[in-house]
């Protein structure tokens, strides 16, 4: 369920005032915490630089020209952004589902129709085969919708962690959001964690990736839309009113989220997902070592990476398995592990009723909240996934965010709450706090931002 107001997650929850646990030691990179190839940052930094300084008025690309935009349609795009989508062998640049998100993350964090019109629709346009384009293009379009969600919402929550942080320094009542922005910030991480696992899958065959797809598509409009209501409340009690630059910017996130057409279908996806319900109960044969698909940091995914028949959501409800097995010491590890435990139950309790929908109707309100239940047990999932294979110097490597993603997924399902040492609040607001100071993404990979 959605957090609207300041809520606990352990028994000392009192954290307005508290100073977050020391830090470990982390690489503080110029551009990113895991950098992409340099040409790859040299083509973010350049399109970003082309969209030019978000808060200036006279800006056509900036927020305030944006947010005065109806519909779908905004300024052009700069000439040289086709090549982003075009195969090297059609002397375009494109290498990869995930690379290609880095460059684009600039304009999907600007504005969500824009990265549509930009970004989507190329792709769209191209699926019927009859131009140069990447290799199923009508799969990668339905996970940059959810791609360019995530980060458009990341601009939003990053302004109000700013607003929250510079009031709390002189209004100590601010502080009482410091928990809410950090499960939202949890969330986000939780959402790019899965979608990124998904696009870094494209290169396996299309039987290994469509349930994930359809899980994408599904579960990440869910949350999102929690973090929208937060967002919403946390301006409104910071005193802004709906005509501010913040609020109108909120709105027409949302007013393009519901403009229908642009974006993978929720509905859609969960029916695909009700018709797999026998196969999301299964496990599939493991892979040597499927790790690589969560270390997002690497370059690629060998092709062959899954034996035939073994599909991407087996992979993931297998990196669940091992993560329950795991006998860590106490302290946010050994939560975690808990965590894992619990969802692992709770997937072997929706394995019969799984296996006894072969026939269900997506109508069927039983069978709907079986593969609402299958999807955010597969986040859990992903999110665990990302956090074990990450390199120890990130944050994504800190058990905080991982923690604080699952204790709010088992609240969404009523699962048993795991007990944690500490409340991850503190340290996952401190570094969202930061990344407002130092103007960092919201990202997985700790993306410097120009503006």
């Amino acid at each position: 369920m959605a957090l609207t107001r300041p809520a606990p997650t352990g028994e000392n929850t009192d954290t307005a005032g508290a100073e977050p646990r020391p830090a470990r030691e982390r690489r503080r990179a110029s551009y990113a915490e895991l950098p992409p190839p340099v040409e790859v940052a040299l083509r973010a930094v350049r399109l970003e630089a082309q969209l030019g300084d978000p808060a200036d008025p006279a800006n056509r690309y900036g927020l305030p020209a944006l947010s005065a935009v109806e519909g779908t349609e905004g300024p052009p795009s700069p000439a040289d952004l086709r090549a982003e989508f075009l195969p090297r062998a059609a002397g375009g640049h494109y290498t990869g589902a995930d690379q290609l998100v880095r460059v684009l993350r600039p304009l999907f964090r600007r504005d969500l129709a824009l990265g549509h019109a930009w970004g989507t629709r190329p792709l769209l346009a191209a699926a019927d085969g009859t131009r140069p384009a990447p290799g199923r293009p009508a799969e990668l379009a339905a996970l940059l919708g959810p791609t360019a969600l995530i980060a458009a919402t990341g601009t939003v929550l990053r302004t109000a962690a700013r607003v929250v942080d510079e009031l709390g320094r002189h209004e100590p009542a601010a502080r009482q959001w410091h928990g809410t922005l950090a499960g939202d910030f949890a969330d986000l991480l939780a959402c790019e964690s899965l979608t990124t696992v998904a696009l870094r899958s494209l290169v396996l065959p299309a039987e290994a990736t469509a349930l994930l797809t359809a899980v994408v598509g599904y579960v990440v409009p869910q949350l999102v839309a929690d973090v929208h209501n937060d967002l919403e409340l946390v301006l409104n009690e910071t005193g802004f009113a709906p005509g501010s630059l913040e609020q109108r910017s909120l709105a027409k996130l949302r007013a393009d989220l519901a403009a229908g057409g642009q974006w993978p279908d929720p509905a859609a996806c969960r029916a695909r997902l009700v018709a797999a319900l026998p196969e999301l109960a299964g496990n599939g044969e493991p892979a040597a070592d499927a790790t690589v698909l969560f270390r997002i940091g690497d370059p690629a995914v060998p092709a062959g990476l899954l034996p035939e028949g073994t599909g991407c959501h087996h992979v993931l409800a297998d990196t669940l398995a091992s993560a329950a097995a795991a006998r860590p010491a106490e302290g946010e590890d050994g939560a975690l592990a808990r965590a894992a435990r619990r969802l692992r139950t709770e997937r072997r309790t929706l394995r019969l009723p799984c296996l006894q929908a072969a026939d269900a109707s997506p109508e069927d309100p039983a069978a709907r909240a079986l593969a609402d239940r299958q999807a955010h047990v597969l986040l859990a999932a992903a999110v665990l996934g990302v956090r074990r294979a990450a390199d120890h110097t990130t944050f994504l490597s800190s058990p905080d965010w991982a923690l604080l993603a699952l204790v709010r997924l088992t609240e969404r399902l009523g699962v048993p709450r795991p007990p944690v040492p500490a409340d991850p609040r503190e340290d996952v607001w401190a570094e969202l706090a930061e990344r407002g100071r130092r103007d960092v993404d919201c990202d997985v990979y700790a993306t410097k931002s120009l503006w």
